[in-house]
Protein backbone atom coordinates (compact mmCIF):
# COMPACT_ATOMS: atom_id res chain seq x y z
CA UNK A 1 0.00 0.00 0.00
CA UNK A 2 1.38 3.43 -0.85
CA UNK A 3 2.62 5.39 2.15
CA UNK A 4 0.19 8.24 1.39
CA UNK A 5 -2.80 5.91 1.75
CA UNK A 6 -1.47 4.51 5.02
CA UNK A 7 -1.00 8.00 6.46
CA UNK A 8 -4.63 8.87 5.68
CA UNK A 9 -5.81 5.63 7.26
CA UNK A 10 -7.24 4.04 4.10
CA UNK A 11 -7.10 0.24 3.80
CA UNK A 12 -6.08 -1.55 0.64
CA UNK A 13 -8.72 -3.23 -1.52
CA UNK A 14 -7.41 -6.60 -0.30
CA UNK A 15 -7.99 -5.65 3.35
CA UNK A 16 -11.53 -4.49 2.57
CA UNK A 17 -12.18 -7.74 0.69
CA UNK A 18 -10.93 -9.82 3.64
CA UNK A 19 -13.15 -7.96 6.11
CA UNK A 20 -16.14 -8.48 3.81
CA UNK A 21 -15.35 -12.15 3.25
CA UNK A 22 -15.91 -13.05 6.90
CA UNK A 23 -19.70 -12.48 7.05
CA UNK A 24 -20.12 -13.85 3.54
CA UNK A 25 -18.37 -17.13 4.38
CA UNK A 26 -20.08 -17.37 7.77
CA UNK A 27 -23.65 -16.93 6.47
CA UNK A 28 -23.02 -19.08 3.39
CA UNK A 29 -21.63 -21.90 5.50
CA UNK A 30 -24.54 -21.76 7.93
CA UNK A 31 -27.13 -21.85 5.14
CA UNK A 32 -25.49 -23.92 2.45
CA UNK A 33 -24.10 -26.62 4.77
CA UNK A 34 -27.51 -28.06 5.63
CA UNK A 35 -28.67 -27.60 2.02
CA UNK A 36 -25.76 -29.67 0.69
CA UNK A 37 -26.35 -32.42 3.26
CA UNK A 38 -30.05 -32.55 2.40
CA UNK A 39 -29.42 -32.59 -1.35
CA UNK A 40 -26.77 -35.27 -1.03
CA UNK A 41 -29.14 -37.48 0.92
CA UNK A 42 -32.49 -36.91 -0.79
CA UNK A 43 -32.43 -34.87 -4.00
CA UNK A 44 -31.73 -35.18 -7.70
CA UNK A 45 -29.57 -32.29 -8.89
CA UNK A 46 -31.75 -31.45 -11.90
CA UNK A 47 -33.40 -28.68 -9.86
CA UNK A 48 -30.22 -26.60 -10.08
CA UNK A 49 -30.96 -25.49 -13.67
CA UNK A 50 -34.32 -24.05 -12.62
CA UNK A 51 -32.78 -21.82 -9.98
CA UNK A 52 -29.87 -20.67 -12.16
CA UNK A 53 -32.35 -19.07 -14.55
CA UNK A 54 -32.63 -16.18 -12.06
CA UNK A 55 -29.16 -15.02 -13.14
CA UNK A 56 -30.61 -14.11 -16.53
CA UNK A 57 -33.37 -11.91 -15.12
CA UNK A 58 -33.01 -8.30 -16.30
CA UNK A 59 -32.93 -5.41 -13.84
CA UNK A 60 -36.41 -4.36 -15.03
CA UNK A 61 -37.82 -7.67 -13.72
CA UNK A 62 -36.10 -7.14 -10.39
CA UNK A 63 -37.61 -3.65 -10.14
CA UNK A 64 -41.07 -5.16 -10.73
CA UNK A 65 -40.43 -7.74 -8.01
CA UNK A 66 -39.43 -5.02 -5.54
CA UNK A 67 -41.36 -5.27 -2.30
CA UNK A 68 -41.77 -1.52 -1.71
CA UNK A 69 -40.68 1.93 -2.83
CA UNK A 70 -40.52 3.33 0.69
CA UNK A 71 -37.73 2.82 3.23
CA UNK A 72 -40.20 2.51 6.12
CA UNK A 73 -41.58 -0.81 4.82
CA UNK A 74 -38.11 -2.36 4.92
CA UNK A 75 -37.39 -0.80 8.30
CA UNK A 76 -40.54 -2.37 9.79
CA UNK A 77 -39.40 -5.77 8.51
CA UNK A 78 -36.01 -5.37 10.21
CA UNK A 79 -33.99 -5.26 7.00
CA UNK A 80 -31.48 -2.67 8.31
CA UNK A 81 -30.66 -5.02 11.23
CA UNK A 82 -29.84 -7.76 8.74
CA UNK A 83 -27.71 -5.30 6.79
CA UNK A 84 -25.68 -4.62 9.91
CA UNK A 85 -24.13 -8.11 9.89
CA UNK A 86 -23.61 -8.69 6.16
CA UNK A 87 -20.71 -8.14 3.81
CA UNK A 88 -20.28 -4.42 3.14
CA UNK A 89 -22.65 -3.86 6.06
CA UNK A 90 -22.50 -1.45 8.95
CA UNK A 91 -20.49 -3.76 11.23
CA UNK A 92 -17.79 -4.40 8.61
CA UNK A 93 -17.59 -0.68 7.81
CA UNK A 94 -17.41 0.18 11.52
CA UNK A 95 -14.55 -2.28 12.06
CA UNK A 96 -12.70 -0.95 9.01
CA UNK A 97 -13.11 2.66 10.17
CA UNK A 98 -11.89 1.75 13.65
CA UNK A 99 -8.61 0.51 12.21
CA UNK A 100 -8.49 2.84 9.18
CA UNK A 101 -10.14 6.15 10.15
CA UNK A 102 -9.98 7.48 6.58
CA UNK A 103 -11.97 4.60 5.14
CA UNK A 104 -15.28 5.39 3.44
CA UNK A 105 -17.33 2.73 1.68
CA UNK A 106 -18.74 5.12 -0.93
CA UNK A 107 -16.70 7.96 -2.32
CA UNK A 108 -18.05 9.69 -5.42
CA UNK A 109 -20.65 8.98 -8.06
CA UNK A 110 -18.75 6.05 -9.55
CA UNK A 111 -18.81 4.22 -6.23
CA UNK A 112 -22.56 4.77 -5.97
CA UNK A 113 -23.03 3.52 -9.55
CA UNK A 114 -20.94 0.42 -8.72
CA UNK A 115 -23.03 -0.17 -5.61
CA UNK A 116 -26.26 0.04 -7.62
CA UNK A 117 -24.90 -2.47 -10.12
CA UNK A 118 -23.76 -4.73 -7.29
CA UNK A 119 -27.21 -4.66 -5.67
CA UNK A 120 -28.75 -6.10 -8.83
CA UNK A 121 -26.08 -8.81 -9.08
CA UNK A 122 -26.47 -9.79 -5.43
CA UNK A 123 -30.25 -9.75 -5.72
CA UNK A 124 -30.05 -12.13 -8.72
CA UNK A 125 -27.82 -14.46 -6.69
CA UNK A 126 -30.31 -14.54 -3.84
CA UNK A 127 -33.30 -14.99 -6.19
CA UNK A 128 -31.50 -18.03 -7.63
CA UNK A 129 -30.94 -19.26 -4.09
CA UNK A 130 -34.53 -18.57 -3.09
CA UNK A 131 -35.87 -20.56 -6.04
CA UNK A 132 -33.42 -23.41 -5.37
CA UNK A 133 -34.11 -23.59 -1.62
CA UNK A 134 -37.85 -23.46 -2.32
CA UNK A 135 -37.67 -26.21 -4.94
CA UNK A 136 -35.59 -28.43 -2.66
CA UNK A 137 -37.90 -27.74 0.30
CA UNK A 138 -40.94 -28.73 -1.74
CA UNK A 139 -39.16 -31.79 -3.13
CA UNK A 140 -38.07 -33.17 0.24
CA UNK A 141 -41.40 -32.22 1.82
CA UNK A 142 -43.23 -34.23 -0.85
CA UNK A 143 -40.82 -37.09 -0.13
CA UNK A 144 -41.92 -37.07 3.51
CA UNK A 145 -38.85 -35.31 4.94
CA UNK A 146 -40.86 -32.59 6.69
CA UNK A 147 -38.10 -31.62 9.11
CA UNK A 148 -35.72 -30.95 6.26
CA UNK A 149 -38.43 -29.10 4.33
CA UNK A 150 -39.21 -26.80 7.27
CA UNK A 151 -35.56 -26.24 8.14
CA UNK A 152 -34.63 -25.32 4.58
CA UNK A 153 -37.66 -23.04 4.28
CA UNK A 154 -36.55 -21.16 7.42
CA UNK A 155 -32.97 -20.93 6.13
CA UNK A 156 -34.36 -19.62 2.85
CA UNK A 157 -35.98 -16.67 4.60
CA UNK A 158 -32.75 -15.69 6.36
CA UNK A 159 -30.27 -16.50 3.62
CA UNK A 160 -32.21 -15.39 0.55
CA UNK A 161 -35.42 -13.45 1.22
CA UNK A 162 -33.95 -10.91 3.64
CA UNK A 163 -30.86 -10.33 1.46
CA UNK A 164 -33.17 -9.72 -1.53
CA UNK A 165 -35.03 -7.14 0.52
CA UNK A 166 -31.70 -5.68 1.66
CA UNK A 167 -30.61 -5.04 -1.93
CA UNK A 168 -33.97 -3.42 -2.67
CA UNK A 169 -33.72 -1.34 0.50
CA UNK A 170 -30.28 -0.10 -0.51
CA UNK A 171 -31.59 1.02 -3.90
CA UNK A 172 -34.55 2.80 -2.27
CA UNK A 173 -32.18 4.55 0.13
CA UNK A 174 -30.01 5.67 -2.75
CA UNK A 175 -33.11 7.11 -4.39
CA UNK A 176 -32.91 4.86 -7.44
Amino acid sequence: MPASNFKRGVPSAAVVACYNAVPSVLWSGLALGPLVVCCYRYVEWGLVALSLSAYAWPAAWLRRLQLARRVQVYQRLGVPRVGYVTQQGALVNKLLRRRYPGYRALVGRRAVARLLSTTYQQERFHWAGLVFFLAISLYVGAAGQLGWALGLALLNVGYNLYPIWLQQYLRVRLGH
